[in-house]
């Protein structure tokens, strides 16, 4: 129980404004993790670049290094440890890891790993190209390789005695000489006792040992210590050449990789043709001896490109990986192949498609029976594998294996954002988060998918490039399908808001050939274009219009169209038509890339490109002003240099004023959007500098075309499409699976400013405050109410009032030199964890208080110090507390994030006579993730709400779920004091909130609905150890006066817990008050639980007032759901005085509006209806939980009364004892059931009369089963 302190309940509330400057902390661009939270991270796309090397450990686990630096679009460079499901091992730690490529693993039989490669260091340790990790990927220091070699390691491995055999491209290991081959020890030092000579005079690729001993090199020397050895040679243990291997003149190119079968015959693999003058195209298979095994039978062999990689399995069989792509002794294959033992093809062996792209360096027998292949492809099957992939035996993907079943599986080409805030995708995806979408979906503003639309439709055959929304909210699709929703619609269609197609847009035969780009007239007319040469048979050259009924618009007379292909249209508002593309000319006319045309389809002369571009145009965005901004991937326009982005005059003429420098150092511009302020978005290929300055395929210029720096989002893949939503974010779609290292799969929303508006004292530059809207105050500002804003700056010496129970919300920081006043109950919202304010505050609390009253405090700034909040305090009245009992305070020290503290008030206060106290908070508001108190169980805790807005309560404490579900505030009042001839009563007490709800403590005060207003604290108690958390997900923004009064009269937030509640008060008119709340809520049971009952903490020094449960002692009680008319609930008092009071129903909400409410007195035996009157009653000092209970029928069940049942027994409850009487016959025994048949009680008598001790009270019903001497038995429904 916490000690009572004379404390003085504030009511207090502040808000925050914030607004920020140019030079924004917080960057734009930043990537909106709330949008789409399925895709977390956990699964993705697999790696993001090369990988090389590939073991499988003991237990199933898969060590996989190479070229890569992400993993899934997370950082994870060059090495990971991946479990059998595919997802990342994160007992694997690596640190720093490395600093370079991995080409080489070896798993050593004591589970340690050999890693080489091109790095030089491993987790900021020298480690030249080789290093040893122990099984946990940290590093083993017992094998020092800080010498090691000067150039790449691309294979290793041991022999029997430990000793590693490394092979690359060095020449000096530890100092010493050496070609390409060395032998380490188990310490790391060079083994000199392994004498290779001039070893080879080339790469050296791969190296296996046979159980011999005998160490078998292949690569691309023909030469090994002067000796010819094309491309294999065997060596001896100790390093000289075994002339007994007998390859004659070897191989006529390189060998890539070997496999030793058990029968100790050697599979070769590579680009070479013959061996030994015998044809063996690509792959061989030599007896022990080094003649070629006339048993296997390779045919033809492969007929093309390069095998990488070879693998036996446990049955002799052979798995073959590389690039190439033609045939295998006459069979069609695709970078993989699987033979039999004799070298003939399984039949039953089918991977579908298989890679896509790139090739197979890399695989690996799992335990299971499976294949892993790793290599440079990023597509398996038509499935995303990115470079890593599974499958079974019989060559089908493992789909559940790097699953990606997040975002889009493949690209996103085009996405519109809805009126709703919703989302149109279209592309050439066939999932979202694992669901079956067929290249077009519609997603909430949350990113979640509308299962509702297009239901179990099968939507698009092949891509849908682009989309339009006419002014019906129809959507009109162009791309390369031909059948949409089991309808012929050759690559154009028009579907309705559900996704179904318009049969009364009649395209007839549609278009011959791909649709690249739709554009629509302010008439609903639809621009056309692409890569087709006819529209319903109708020749076009790759542009046409068509009226809104899918008809042709003769009127639109674009003569023979463009030569080539129509990327990018775009309408200006006069009605004049850009068309950019590939194309040279124009209706016979020269205009390379880019043409104006009129309204009528005519070529517009007065547009003039003069010689053009030299390459490709894919975007065309258009200013306010009028100025055209074209991306691309030229380099010159009109023959003047222009990297891939330009801007153009009204009259196609260059403008000299957008100062683009070198442009873009690679890639293409594929998307460009013009914000409402005129900078320009840009999105594409480009992966290296816009003017020197890294530019990760997307970038924001001004207007001015320099970068602009207050925006930064760069992506791993291509950016397709961009669009704005009502609520000022960005929505951007594409081939990337990561946005700023953080996974994001091909769909992703940024937040950003899009304008800005300067006050200058006077007025806006550009209208009000708006969400969106960069907010600059230049002047003082004196009454600033609620409004959003993307971020706010404040000049110098600037002051900026917002105005009592108003709030501004922020997407990004608040900063400048100026001062933001929170007046009295304002809040300042910030819902970006990751957002750093520099902007000072002052945040002001009212409440009235005398000298001797304590107030809960907390800080919503940062670095406050006590005795600066209040200066007039004695020193050693600044408390906090500990868990145990109040501790005084240093003054001078600062106030702690997330801490209570009890505060006097000040020392010239009157003793007596109550004053308005104005409290203010100054410094730098805090906002975003804050780490409170370490807790132990059992303990009591002053918890502060740190943030200049309200908390809501149900948020808080469903995130530290080691606190008891029920907080307490402080309310204390005046002393007593004389009333006449009577004194009145004035409380010390703690008013309670949990689930439920919250119970006041005075009449005229506010029942708490779950918000602890800016700068309040309140008591909790830890049911279990642990740290307190806070984060903005627990804030409101302070709407509905949320942060008004420490105490809210409206704005319950948590409407889904209360079905129906009841309030209950003990009070008279002298003063005394003491409330209770009783509600049956969802979830509830009837037995205690912390997160539905608060046990009451009254420091009430006249009375106390609650409900019964398990003993416990309620302020609120939490019952089962639904509601149950034959509900009992006992309820109890203690009083320290004698004095006439009533029991009386403060309000009740749910189904309780509408039914009678009984209170029963056990002692008067009365039956009181408390929705007629209160009920009042003389009270005794003392404790009486065994008087009242309330019901919610005029008849009991049990109680006092007796029940009588059949044969005249009788049961009934005496001093919380259940007691049976038979006036005529014994009792032999009874059984006690609950409502679920349960038994709980069972004893056996032989008596007349039972009362039954080991059955406790719990207003529970009950099933009693009597059986009597004269085999009666009897069953009665009691409440108990």
């Amino acid at each position: 129980m916490l000690k009572k302190p004379a404390v003085k309940l504030i009511f207090l509330i502040v808000l925050i404004v914030i607004f920020k400057t140019p030079n924004v902390l917080a960057q734009q661009g930043k990537l909106d993790t709330t949008f789409n939270i399925q895709d977390d991270g956990e699964n993705g796309d697999g790696f993001d670049n090369t990988v090389r090397t590939l073991a499988v450990q003991d237990n199933g686990d898969v060590i996989a290094g190479g070229d890569y630096l992400n993993f899934n679009g997370v950082s994870n460079p060059y090495l990971n440890r991946l479990k059998p499901d595919g997802t990342i091992d994160p007992t694997f730690v690596l640190g720093e890891g490395f600093n370079g490529k991995v080409y080489t693993t070896f798993i050593q039989p004591d589970g340690k790993i050999i890693v080489g490669g091109s790095f030089t260091s491993f987790a900021g340790i020298t480690a030249n190209r080789l290093v040893r990790l122990q099984a946990n990927g940290t590093y083993d220091a017992s094998f020092n390789t800080t010498l090691e070699t000067n150039n790449i390691i691309y294979d290793s491995t041991q022999d029997s005695s430990g000793r590693t055999i490394i092979v690359g491209s060095f020449t000096i290991c530890n100092g010493v000489s050496v070609s390409r081959i060395a032998r380490i020890l188990s310490d790391g030092s060079l083994d000199t006792s392994f004498a290779t000579g001039s070893a080879a005079n080339s790469l050296i690729e791969k190296v296996i040992i046979q159980a011999d001993g005998k160490i078998i090199l292949g690569g691309t020397f023909t030469s090994f210590n002067g000796q010819p050895q094309n491309h294999i040679v065997r060596l001896n243990p100790d390093g000289s050449i075994d002339n007994t291997f007998n390859t004659g003149s070897g191989f006529d190119d390189k060998v890539t990789s070997m496999a030793l079968q058990s029968d100790g015959k050697i599979l070769i693999v590579g680009t070479f043709l013959n061996y030994n003058g015998i044809s063996a195209n690509r792959i061989i298979r030599l007896n022990p001896d080094g003649s070629k095994d006339s048993e296997f039978s390779s045919g033809l062999g492969l007929s093309n490109n390069t095998v990488y990689t070879v693998a036996v399995d446990e049955t002799g069989n052979i798995m073959i990986g590389g690039s190439f792509t033609g045939n295998y002794n006459g069979n069609p294959l695709n970078r993989l192949l699987f033979l039999k033992p004799d070298g003939t093809l399984i039949p039953d062996f089918d991977i579908g498609d298989g890679p896509a792209s790139g090739s197979v360096l890399a695989i690996a027998k799992g335990l299971d029976g499976s294949w892993f292949l790793e290599g440079s492809f990023t597509v398996f099957d038509n499935q995303n594998q990115g470079r890593l992939a599974k499958i079974n035996t019989d060559g089908s993907l493992d789909i559940g294996f790097l699953s990606s079943d997040v975002g889009f599986n493949n690209s996103v080409f085009k996405v519109l954002s809805l009126a709703d805030n919703g989302k149109m995708v279209f592309g050439s995806f066939t999932k979202f988060n694992g669901s079956p979408v067929y290249r077009i979906a519609r997603l909430t503003n949350d990113g979640k998918l509308d299962t509702s639309y297009n239901l179990n439709k099968s939507g698009a055959n092949n891509f849908i490039k682009t989309a339009v929304q006419q002014l019906d909210g129809q959507l009109v699709l162009g791309g390369n399908f031909t059948i949409y929703n089991d309808v012929i619609c050759n690559r154009i269609a028009r579907i309705d808001s559900n996704g179904n197609p318009d049969v009364s847009f009649n395209v007839g035969s549609g278009f011959n050939n791909q649709v690249y780009a739709l554009e629509l007239q302010s008439d609903q007319k639809i621009i056309v274009g692409g890569n087709f040469t006819k529209f319903n048979e109708v020749n076009v050259g790759r542009i046409a219009r068509l009226m809104p009924d899918g008809s042709m618009d003769e009127t639109f007379n674009a003569g023979i169209g463009a030569d080539a292909i129509v990327e990018s249209i775009l309408v200006q508002p006069d009605g004049k038509i850009l068309i950019g593309g590939k194309f040279e000319t124009f209706n016979g006319v020269l205009s390379p890339r880019l043409i104006r045309l009129n309204q009528d389809g005519t070529i517009d002369s007065s547009f003039s490109v003069g010689a053009g571009f030299d390459k490709n145009v894919y975007s065309i965005a258009l200013q306010s002003d009028g100025k055209i901004i074209v991306g691309g991937s030229f380099l010159n326009y009109n023959n003047i240099a222009q990297k891939r982005i330009v801007r153009l005059l009204p009259d196609g003429s260059l403008d000299i004023t957008f100062n683009t420098g070198t442009g873009f150092s690679k890639g293409d511009v594929r998307t460009i959007l013009i914000q409402p302020d005129d900078r320009a978005l840009l999105g594409g290929t480009f992966s290296g500098n816009y003017n020197g300055v890294p530019a990760l395929r997307m970038i924001r210029l001004l207007s001015s075309g320099e970068k602009d720096t207050t925006f930064d989002a760069g992506l791993n893949g291509t950016l397709f499409t961009m669009a704005l939503s009502s609520d000022h974010r960005l929505i951007i779609g594409g081939n990337f699976n990561s946005v700023s290292g953080i996974a994001k799969h091909r769909i992703a929303r940024l937040s950003l400013c899009t304008n800005s508006s300067v006050w200058d004292g006077v007025s806006w530059s550009n209208g009000s405050p708006s969400a969106g809207k960069e907010l600059i105050f230049n002047a003082d500002y004196l009454r600033l109410e609620t409004a959003f804003a993307c971020n706010c700056f404040i000049a110098s010496d600037k002051i900026v009032t917002l105005a009592s129970n108003h709030s501004l919300s922020l997407t990004f920081d608040y900063s400048g030199l100026g001062t933001l006043v929170l007046e009295d109950s304002a809040s300042l919202y910030q819902f970006d964890d990751e957002i750093t304010n520099t902007g000072i505050i002052h945040l002001k609390r009212n409440t009235t208080i005398r000298k001797f009253d304590f107030t809960f405090w907390s800080s919503p700034v940062d670095n406050q110090k006590l005795i600066e909040f209040s200066p007039l305090t004695l020193s050693d009245k600044y408390q906090s507390y500990n868990g145990v009992k109040w501790v005084t305070e240093d003054p001078a020290g600062a106030m702690k994030k997330g801490k209570g503290y009890n505060i006097r008030g000040p020392q010239t206060f009157s003793k007596d006579v109550p004053a308005l106290y104005e409290a203010t908070f100054k410094g730098v508001p805090n906002n975003g993730k804050i780490t409170g108190e370490t807790v132990e169980s059992g303990k009591y805790y002053l918890v502060g709400n740190p943030y200049p807005t309200a908390l809501d309560a149900v948020a808080f404490l469903s995130k530290n779920k080691f606190l008891d579900g029920t907080i307490y505030f402080w309310t204390h009042q005046t002393p007593l004091k004389p009333n006449g001839t009577k004194y009145s009563y004035s409380t010390n007490d703690y008013a309670s909130y949990n689930a439920v709800g919250g119970i006041k403590t005075q009449r005229s005060g506010k029942i708490p609905t779950g918000f602890v207003a800016s700068g309040q604290s309140f008591f909790a108690r830890a049911v279990g150890n642990g740290e307190i958390h806070f984060s903005n997900q627990m804030r409101s923004r302070g709407e509905d006066n949320k942060n008004t009064q420490f105490f809210k009269p409206s704005g319950i937030k948590n409407k889904e817990a209360e079905e129906a509640r009841i309030w209950i008060n003990l009070s008279n008119e002298n003063g005394i008050f003491k409330q209770l709340l009783i509600g049956y809520v969802t979830e509830a049971t009837n037995d205690f639980e912390s997160k539905y009952d608060g046990v009451s903490l009254s420091a009430n020094s006249y009375v106390n007032f609650y409900s019964i449960c398990d003993t416990k002692n309620l302020a609120i009680q939490g019952r089962r759901f639904p509601f149950d008319s034959n509900d009992t609930v006992t309820l109890g008092y203690s009083a320290k005085i004698e004095e006439k009071v009533a029991i009386e129903i403060d309000s009740v909400d749910g189904v309780l509006k509408n039914k009678d409410v009984f209170l029963e007195d056990k002692i008067t035996h009365l039956i009181h209806n408390l929705k007629d009157k209160p009920y009042w009653f003389t009270t005794n000092t003392g404790t009486f939980n065994d008087r009242f209970v309330l019901r919610f029928t005029n008849s009991t069940l049990q109680t006092n009364e007796p029940e009588k049942i059949q044969n005249n027994l009788i049961i009934y409850q005496n001093q919380n004892q259940l007691v049976l009487d038979s006036p005529k016959e014994k009792i032999l025994k009874i059984q006690v059931f609950d409502v679920a048949g349960q038994l709980i009680l069972e004893q056996d008598a032989n008596q007349k009369k039972i009362t039954v001790l080991d059955l406790k009270p719990k207003n529970r019903v009950l099933i009693v089963k009597v059986e009597t001497d004269s085999n009666t038995v009897l069953t009665q429904k009691v409440l108990f």
